[in-house]
């Protein structure tokens, strides 16, 4: 989720700001998934590694103010 969702305190009203370095985590709950699960989810993982090339950033081209934000943000492609 990070700095899409949350905002910085020290931003300034109304500006976007973003940090230096985005990490994602990833959380796996005990006893909910099977092995099935965990291949695929392992295999989305792999395949976005070997594309990460191609891959392009997205950008916030409107945003709401409300805590739910995320929903109704609009993106675009970075060039």
């Amino acid at each position: 989720m990070g700095n899409f969702i949350f905002r910085r305190k020290d931003a300034v009203p109304g500006a976007i700001s973003a940090p230096d370095l985005e990490l994602v985590r990833l959380a796996i709950p005990r006893r909910v998934y099977t092995e099935s699960h965990l291949r695929y989810a392992a295999e989305a993982v792999i395949e976005v590694y070997q594309t990460r090339q191609s891959l392009k950033g997205m950008r916030i081209v409107a945003r709401g103010d409300s805590p739910l934000r995320h929903f109704v943000a609009h993106l675009a492609f970075v060039d």
